[in-house]
């Protein structure tokens, strides 16, 4: 399904039809840069913000890559946080709760560079860094979940 936007300069379609197009594209061996929509994954991807995509053809994840995936059908772009009786633990950097577990074959693409829309820089998504930042985002969830909390009393 196709239909335009109110300004008529751009055109909206489905996420399966979207979703199609990237994996013909991954399959054929392209990089897919990808804009992504939403704010599960700030503060460091922000929405709006692109990234770059190689397809996933199995082998090695590295801890704390980020990944599209498809969970219950749904397109997902999270982190990859762990492994959990044999499926591999995802979760978006501004869930505070939610966590998605997938199988090894439902994962598409890693993501490479990222390009936040505030700014010319483009990073690296795959340096020790940006991962390990994201990871000990991840790892101090509840902290994070305490200060939310905290805000919402004050």
């Amino acid at each position: 399904m196709t239909e335009h936007s109110e300004d008529n300069k751009t055109r909206i379609i489905s996420n399966d039809l979207y979703f199609t197009e990237v994996q013909r594209m991954l399959d054929e061996g392209k990089e897919v840069r990808i804009r992504i929509k939403g704010g599960s994954m700030r503060p460091f991807i922000e929405d709006g913000d692109s990234v770059l995509l190689q397809a996933y053809r199995g082998g090695t994840l590295q801890l704390g890559s980020n990944l599209l995936a498809k969970h219950q059908g749904k397109y997902v772009f999270h982190r990859y946080v762990g492994k959990k009786n044999g499926q591999i633990v995802l979760a978006g950097d501004g869930n505070l709760v939610l966590r998605e577990y997938i199988d090894t074959t439902d994962i598409i693409a890693v993501a490479s560079v990222h390009y936040p829309q505030q700014s010319a820089e483009e990073i690296n998504l795959n340096d020790r860094w940006a991962r390990l930042r994201g990871l000990v985002w991840y790892r101090i969830r509840l902290l994070r979940r305490i200060v939310a909390k905290l805000k919402r009393m004050v």
